[in-house]
This record gives structure tokens, C-alpha cells and sequence, in this order.
């Protein structure tokens, strides 16, 4: 039987699903994230969660796409403000996406991305297809690219961050910001119109 709630009920509990999520990937990582100890923390009952989400793997997708949705609207905030970005306003926007306190996926643990792997079978994140577009559609809103760019370069690049991100207790995490800087510098380097250096 459908638990009975409003539609602004609906909105506060699944608000509060996804904050209690990013909270719990922090503490106990993503593999070790259980539905009772998500329901528990909302104190609604495990039966109730599934109102929400079918499952794990549609909460988890629904905590990445709520962060992707915060870095677009970034994105798109800036573009009515100034057209499209210049490519430094979009390198820092994407900078900023790649901090701890910003990219909840900068805290997964290795054990939590094979989970994720093995879990995602449903949306395609991470696949091939799934980037490209990905990319392509910020790509679209930045002025002073390099026109033969090969995208695929870009998101090696990040995933480059995101492996770093899952060995971090094996980098020296004083200097571990700046190796990020410096990815993105090479980004920078890679992405801007030659003549433009």
C-alpha cells in the first residue's frame, strides 16, 4: 500500500534521502550505505524509502544526478549572465566541482567505485556514450576552444581525478589539491585555442 503523502511531504522527505545519502557516503562509504541505515537516519520506515527509490542503485543515481544537476546550473547561470563562458570561467567552475565539499564521488573509496560499477547497469553513468554528452553539452556553452579537440582526452582527464580521488590515502595529502591544480592546468593547456597561449 503507497505511503500517503503530499507532494510538499514528498519534497522535504526525498530532500532530506539525499542529504542523509552524501552524509553516509562520507561516513561509512558507498558499498557500506544500507537502505535501513538510510530510512533510520530519515526515521521513516525501510518500506517507505522504496516510495521514493526502487532501489540502492536508483537512490545512488539520483545522488549523482542531483550533483550534476548543481555543476549545469552553474554552468547555465553563468552563461545568462556573460553568454557563453570564456574557457577560465569554465576551468574554475569545473575546479570547484572537483573539491571534496562539492563532488560527493571525490569521496569514494575504491571499493565504493567497484560497486558502483557493478551496480550502474541500468543508466549507463560512466559509459562512453554517457560522457561524451556529457562533456559535449558543457563544451557547447564555452567560447575559445581548440576546434579539433578530442573529447575523450577531457574525460580521461577527469577520470584521472577520480582515480586519484580513490587512492588519496596513498598521495601525500598536503600537496594532493595542487596535483588536482595541475590537472587542470594541463586541461586548460589542452583545451585552449593555440594561438590564444
Amino acid at each position: 500500500m503507497p505511503a500517503n503523502f503530499t507532494e510538499e511531504q514528498r519534497k522535504v522527505i526525498r530532500k532530506s534521502l539525499l542529504t542523509i545519502g552524501y552524509d553516509l557516503i562520507r561516513e561509512v562509504g558507498l558499498k557500506k550505505m544500507k537502505v535501513s541505515l538510510i530510512a533510520e537516519r530519515a526515521e521513516i520506515a525501510t518500506g517507505t524509502f522504496y516510495h521514493f527509490f526502487e532501489s540502492k542503485e536508483t537512490y545512488v543515481s539520483a545522488l549523482i544526478e542531483e550533483q550534476e544537476k548543481v555543476w549545469k546550473e552553474q554552468m547555465i547561470s553563468g552563461v545568462k549572465s556573460y553568454g557563453k563562458l570564456t574557457l577560465e570561467q569554465a576551468v574554475r567552475i569545473f575546479r570547484e566541482s572537483f573539491r571534496k565539499e562539492n563532488n560527493i564521488l571525490m569521496e569514494f573509496t575504491l571499493d565504493d567505485w567497484i560497486w558502483l560499477k557493478s551496480h550502474r547497469t541500468k543508466d549507463g553513468l560512466f559509459s562512453k556514450g554517457h560522457d561524451e554528452l556529457e562533456v559535449q553539452q558543457y563544451l557547447a556553452c564555452i567560447d575559445g576552444i581548440r576546434p579539433d579537440l578530442d573529447i575523450r582526452i577531457i574525460i580521461n582527464f577527469f577520470k584521472t581525478i577520480y582515480s586519484m580521488a580513490q587512492n588519496r590515502d596513498t598521495f601525500i595529502d598536503e600537496v594532493f589539491e595542487t596535483n588536482v591544480d595541475m590537472i587542470f592546468e594541463c586541461i586548460y593547456n589542452y583545451v585552449v585555442i593555440q594561438d590564444e597561449k
